[in-house]
């Protein structure tokens, strides 16, 4: 009976010990992940990628969404588009990581909620456009963009 009951007592120490363990190395592994995230991040930040994103947020010369595409539009200006469609590809990027489960904290340390969302209303009505007349599918820029309102919502229209 003794013998039972120490064997029961080791059993259930080496399952908590196992789960302690489990527990441990999911932790270490989702550090790791973030790390990976920041040090990719890291790579992508250039003088010339925060140029780029200065020169996309200064695109304001435009009232509806035809007359941008027809001055930064692919047709048009390839250059121009070619800047503002790598901009929106990385914030669409970090709304795709978002939604598959990445800190929050440490998305919105790389992608300020505030740039994300002044970023999203300069070019909403071109997003707009967008997806009904060429099929541009934007889920994840719109998630970031809902996700960043609700951390900042003074910001904005």
């Amino acid at each position: 009976m003794v013998e039972l009951d120490i064997s029961i007592i080791f059993a259930g120490l080496s399952i908590a010990a196992s789960v302690v363990y489990y527990a441990s190395v999911l932790q270490n592994a989702n550090k790791a992940r973030d790390r990976e995230l920041i040090y990719q991040k890291f790579q992508s930040i250039s003088i010339e990628y925060i140029k780029t994103f200065n020169e996309v947020m200064t695109m304001k010369d435009w009232k509806h969404a035809e007359e941008w595409e027809e001055k930064y539009g692919q047709e048009n200006n390839l250059e121009a588009f070619s800047k503002w469609n790598y901009v929106m590809l990385l914030y669409q990027l970090a709304g795709l990581l978002l939604i598959q489960g990445a800190d929050p904290d440490l998305i919105f340390e790389l992608y300020p909620a505030g740039a994300v969302i002044e970023l999203f209303e300069l070019y909403e009505p071109v997003f707009e456009y967008m997806t009904s007349k060429k099929s541009w599918n934007l889920d994840n820029l719109y998630y970031l963009y809902n996700e960043a309102k609700k951390r900042r919502p003074e910001v904005g229209q």
